[in-house]
């Protein structure tokens, strides 16, 4: 498992989530681990054996070559106990837990960056629930106590995608401490989107845009200012929430997961002036994109999307225009969105009937010292589609294009435990690159083209 997150390059793991954090104590799982308590733990209505702690995670992050982002416990915690959480992490003086840390073994600090101000504090299921004024004031004790323990921390703020007024009340009191606002979103189960409806799932890189715009116009009215040094932290994020129907089965992740999920990380790309960081929730197991066995691994399709774009994007991010057809498709609306009460669907004020455009093709490019790279996305369900590829100003590819595909005839493609993949990465016949191109992509394929600048 380790193996195939370095594999995808992983830059960032949270811990501890999620619902949760809300009634977590970090020091319980800390120390020998014959002493850790086990609790009722209640997010999920389980228990928690704390066999799996803060140094524990720490290691696990040094081993993927990841950074660790840890959040703290807003809902039953306290500043104190948040503040002594820094301390524990990376102090450096001679007190108490810094030493506490040493005396388990680890006398270098461990330099833990980004620490998550609580997780969903809006919500009914979240424990010691808020309204935004009164997060917003809890929260700055919080960022006052942990930036004292350690200045040079980053601190995301707990924001509500689908709530400007959320955002903005918070940000207000703690845009001078914050240098990022969360977003979250699960586009099926706990939100707006049917599991099985290729189409209609297509529009959720577009809504997610949508969202991505509010929380960017919050910061914007919050700071009183156009700067953008707070960014955005998509630090949950699936196509599916955990509840949904056979949640754990690796039929039901198909070649259209993989698809969506390609065309979403596009969105993150082509927003990443707004866009600081994101994280897949889960990537292992329930809605993940590997699934953990007795005997190995069954890598879904989605997580072949992760390998090909984490290895195939460049630094910089270039101006791509496209111009294609599209689908006409009606835009669903849920009353049942996992939002916080008395806040309205941003897609229901649409009504039933609200119709959106969805282009055939999407397209993101990238470029490092080396390469230009493409992230080419053919969505149409029946038709391969001829892509003109101009290339405008000073860098032109030259060479030949490397092409890899992730395509599958049904898009219904599976994987499953024991039998040959259906969906992975295949690479086509390199073409000549040049400022004018033109290739085939397949129908519903995912496509990169990586090429020699000249």
């Amino acid at each position: 498992m380790l193996e195939l997150l370095r594999k995808v390059k992983t830059p960032l793991l949270r811990y501890p989530g999620g619902n949760f954090v809300s009634n977590y104590h970090w020091e319980d799982g800390i120390g020998p681990k014959e002493n850790r308590k086990r609790v009722f733990e209640y997010a999920w209505l389980t228990e928690e054996s704390n066999q799996f702690g803060t140094v524990d995670f720490i290691l696990e992050c040094r081993k993927v070559g990841a950074e660790p982002y840890l959040c703290v416990n807003m809902g039953s915690g306290t500043v104190e106990e948040a503040m002594h959480w820094v301390e524990y992490c990376n102090g450096t003086g001679n007190t108490y837990y810094a030493n506490l840390r040493r005396s388990h073994g680890y006398e270098e600090p461990f330099k833990v960056k980004y620490w998550g101000l609580g997780n969903e504090m809006y919500g009914d299921w979240q424990m010691e629930k808020l309204n935004a004024e009164d997060y917003a004031t809890r929260a700055l004790e919080f960022a006052k106590a942990m930036k004292w323990a350690d200045p040079t921390i980053s601190l995301v703020v707990c924001g509500l995608q689908d709530s400007c007024d959320w955002n903005v009340a918070a940000l207000k009191k703690l845009y001078s401490m914050s240098d990022y606002i969360s977003a979250h979103h699960y586009s099926v189960g706990w939100g707006p989107f049917e599991r099985d409806n290729y189409l209609e799932n297509l529009y959720v890189p577009q809504y997610m845009e949508k969202l991505n715009n509010m929380v960017k116009a919050s910061i914007i009215v919050a700071q009183n200012d156009d700067e953008n040094r707070i960014q955005i932290a998509w630090d949950e994020w699936n196509l599916f929430g955990w509840l949904v129907d056979k949640v754990n089965e690796d039929t039901r992740y198909d070649l259209h997961d993989a698809i969506v999920t390609a065309l979403i990380l596009n969105f993150f790309i082509k927003n990443c002036d707004s866009i600081g960081m994101a994280n897949y929730s889960t990537f292992v197991n329930i809605n993940g994109a590997v699934s953990v066995k007795e005997n190995g691994v069954v890598l879904r399709p989605q997580y072949y999307a992760f390998e090909l774009l984490a290895n195939n994007t460049g630094s910089h991010l270039v101006d791509t225009q496209v111009q294609c057809d599209a689908y006409n498709v009606k835009v669903p609306v849920n009353a049942n969105r996992r939002v916080a009460p008395g806040t309205d669907s941003l897609l229901a004020k649409y009504g039933e009937e609200y119709k959106q455009d969805i282009p055939y093709v999407d397209a993101v490019t990238t470029t490092d010292d080396e390469y230009i790279y493409i992230s080419l996305i053919n969505k149409h369900l029946e038709d391969d589609m001829e892509v003109n590829l101009e290339f405008l100003g000073d860098t032109i590819p030259t060479g030949e294009a490397e092409i890899y595909t992730i395509y599958a005839d049904d898009i219904r493609a599976c994987n499953e435990e024991g039998k040959e993949p259906q969906v992975t990465i295949t690479e086509g016949t390199p073409v000549l690159a040049g400022r004018n191109m033109c290739i085939t992509v397949k129908k519903h394929s995912i496509n990169l083209l990586r090429m020699k600048k000249g």
